[in-house]
């Protein structure tokens, strides 16, 4: 229910999409622990889409838009499976799925000040618009338009959730292990206190509000919005399947078992058609109750018939019971629930002492996250990390292994670990001559015409050899490179050989012309 505030939906909406989409799920997934429900990040990517294409159709609310947002999405997961592109999920390292998660929670976040102050504010879409979101914010707070009442109550909210969260439960859990609903707790203490003083009617405290009893009727979704969303759909396809692929592994790992991650995508394909049909908003993993599905030893997806069971309790007969429950403690929840996403920041100063480039990658999608928006965010993160792995593969040096020097001969092998193309061949090509004119000096045939010694000297015999046990690839221009230094070399008295090339390597050179001699 918390959760619903970012989609731009009600609480209601919530339950729904914690109920249908792990229930299907545990026929067609392959992980024993994973569970589906409301994650933060696809919440607010869903509400930024939802805001957008609203706004663009004049709609009255987006109930439909939502169902054919996640058709949209259950249409690219399952594409993406049948062209077996689970092999695309490497492409977003760890950086950037960190920092792409890490600038949503700042997103998620701002979504939440607005009500825990107790201040209406006008819904802003498109890239920049936490700047707009923090004017309207400061000019609430100067116009005096906060409400204290809500204030005072999500600050104490906020203080008693982070300490039982995280610094109780760590005490208990060496005692028990049944997890405590500190969250559930919050939720009827707060209904309570709300019904008792009428906080809604005497100090103007907005409340959750009527709860619809039953199951929603099913019904297609609006197709005819496909085109508006399906750059949404994808990057939120994208994330649901990262999200849910990567903690499936993590978990599978931990218990010995392995999961498909090409059945996962038609897994979310089938729910994200199922739920379609449904109220509900996209679905990846929920986090939370993953972890408790872990923590508590459930062996299979059983599990998630029992949560249906008590979510049909809270929609038949609990719901109407939670009306008069503050909106600002749901936004509390959520805000205490992103302390692990923004505990990534940490980031900044550990890759800037491992690694530059992965640092790089972290602080380019974080920043553009928060700057511009969600799903330009993630483009620009994986556009980023393409370009530094380029940067990297184009730095790379060769580097001398062996330097032996016998009676009459003097041999250098050179290494080289990455694969040479296009872009790295004017490198590599001035690194050799480096190594070449460092080990055998500069010395060049004499061209014609010249004189020639009478009396024959020994000439002693040099050979460079290239190694390419670490050449993985190489393109046309790095086989005519090859060409180009044994030619210069050969000018210089210097003989050029290449040796341990893999079957894909070798294959490839023999194919090039004049390339045999090349061989050692």
């Amino acid at each position: 229910m918390a959760y619903a505030s970012l989609v731009g939906l009600k609480p209601v909406y919530g339950l729904y999409t914690s109920l249908f989409p792990s229930l299907i799920y545990m026929f067609f997934g392959t992980s024993r622990h994973v569970s589906l429900g409301v994650f933060a990040v696809v919440s607010l990517m869903s509400g930024s889409c939802n805001l957008r294409v609203t706004q663009e159709l004049v709609a009255q609310n987006g109930t439909n838009l939502t169902k054919s947002e996640i058709e949209g999405i259950s249409v690219d997961v399952i594409i993406m499976g049948l062209i077996k592109a689970n092999y695309l999920i490497s492409y977003l390292s760890d950086q950037i799925i960190l920092g792409f998660t890490t600038g949503a929670a700042v997103h998620v976040l701002t979504a939440q000040l607005n009500k825990i102050l107790g201040v209406a504010l006008p819904r802003h879409t498109g890239m920049g618009k936490l700047f707009f979101i923090y004017r309207d914010l400061l000019n609430s707070i100067l116009n005096d338009k906060v409400n204290k009442v809500t204030l005072a109550a999500s600050i104490a909210a906020i203080v008693i959730l982070y300490i039982a969260k995280y610094h109780l439960t760590p005490t208990l859990c060496a005692k028990t292990r049944i997890p405590i609903p500190y969250d559930l707790f919050l939720i009827v203490v707060g209904t309570a206190v709300s019904s008792y003083f009428a906080i809604n009617s005497n100090y103007h405290v907005k409340i959750v509000g009527h709860i619809p009893t039953g199951f929603p009727s099913p019904a297609l979704p609006d197709v005819s919005i496909f085109g508006k969303i399906v750059g949404d759909a994808l990057a939120i396809a994208i994330v649901s399947v990262v999200v849910t692929v990567s903690m499936g592994k993590v978990i599978a790992k931990k218990h010995d078992y392995v999961i498909n991650v090409r059945q996962e995508f038609f897994a979310l394909g089938i729910v994200a058609s199922f739920c379609s049909m449904f109220p509900c908003w996209p679905a990846s993993t929920a986090l939370a109750r993953t972890l408790i599905n872990d923590n508590a030893g459930t062996k299979t997806q059983i599990s998630a018939i029992f949560a249906a069971m008590v979510l049909t309790l809270v929609l038949f007969f609990i719901g109407p019971l939670l009306e008069n429950l503050p909106t600002c403690f749901l936004s509390c929840i959520v805000i205490v629930a992103l302390r692990g996403m923004f505990l990534h920041l940490t980031n900044f100063w550990t890759l800037w002492r491992i690694s530059k480039y992965d640092w790089a990658i972290f602080s380019i999608t974080f920043l553009s996250t928060v700057c511009l928006d969600v799903v330009p965010g993630l483009f620009i993160g994986a556009v980023a990390a393409l370009l530094f792995s380029v940067l990297r593969i184009q730095r790379s040096s060769p580097t001398l292994l062996e330097d032996e020097e016998e009676s009459g001969q003097k041999t250098c092998v050179v290494f080289y670990a990455s694969s040479l193309f296009y872009f790295s061949c004017e490198r590599f090509e001035k690194k050799i001559q480096k190594i070449v004119d460092r080990k055998f000096g500069t010395e060049s045939k004499p061209a014609e015409g010249e004189d020639i010694p009478m009396i024959p000297e020994k000439i002693q015999e040099k050979t460079v050899i290239f190694d390419m046990k670490g050449v993985s690839n190489i393109d046309l221009s790095g086989a005519n490179t090859l060409l180009k230094i044994g030619q210069e070399l050969n000018s210089k008295n210097v003989t050029f050989k290449v040796r341990n090339p893999n079957d894909s390597v070798s294959s490839f050179l023999h194919g090039v012309p004049n390339t045999d001699h090349l061989f050692e």
